[in-house]
């Protein structure tokens, strides 16, 4: 049985520290396990590491108890490898969620980072050539992101950092124009994609202001 903190107070008067984390495996359950396996192939550039449908003579899985890996269709996708572990992406196939809509509480986006504004545009060109396009794009202020939708409809956020430094992310983040606007310039992606192409200055594409924003 689990339990919930009577509240954040009693928390913080813990003596205990919370170790360092990092976020090593996101899971995404779906009916649709075909389209979006070859949805996250064709993202990530690779199929998944490791498959398995579950044993069809195994034992039905009690009422009540949640699914297991060992209960449902499964793939496992590398995201990055890393000196301090590796990232996930990780598809439970479902098959009494096909042909339902993702609603209520639960994942609102994930991202993925990149490491430069030209490898954001050239993920971007690649979306387009599987004929995905982004339902917004926006600067924040820290950094530029691209928003699109996968077969289930979850919301794909990638996205570079604005900034050089972490202290240059902090101090914006600290300051007036992010706390008025945390959301920032919303951005017509086809156009700021072409105006990279042309050659424009990143210093320019980056203007928190109506240089970039949809005509």
């Amino acid at each position: 049985m689990t339990t919930t903190p009577q509240s954040t107070t009693a928390l913080a008067a813990t003596a205990t520290r919370a170790v360092a984390l990092r976020i090593a495996e996101v899971v995404l359950k779906t009916g649709r396990y075909d389209d979006m396996a070859a949805f996250y192939t064709y993202v990530l550039g690779h199929g998944p590491f490791y498959e398995r449908i579950p044993d069809p003579d195994a034992p039905p899985r009690p009422a009540g108890m949640p699914e297991r890996a060992v209960d449902v269709r499964l793939g496992f996708f590398r995201v990055h490898d890393g000196p301090h572990g590796n990232q996930v992406l990780a598809l439970f196939g479902i098959d009494r969620l096909t042909g339902s809509e993702a609603s209520g509480p639960g994942l609102h986006h994930f991202q993925f980072g990149v490491g430069s504004l030209g490898e954001l545009v050239a993920q971007a060109e690649h979306m387009a050539a599987l004929g995905a396009r982004p339902h917004r794009a926006a600067n924040h202020g820290q950094a530029t992101s691209f928003y699109y939708r996968d077969p289930d409809g979850n919301i794909v956020e990638f996205s570079c950092a604005n900034f050089a430094t972490t202290e240059e992310e902090v101090a914006f983040m600290s300051g007036p124009v992010f706390a008025a606007n945390p959301s920032g310039l919303e951005l017509d992606p086809g156009r700021f994609v072409a105006r990279y192409r042309a050659g424009d200055a990143e210093e320019e594409l980056l203007r928190l202001d109506n240089q970039t924003v949809a005509l």
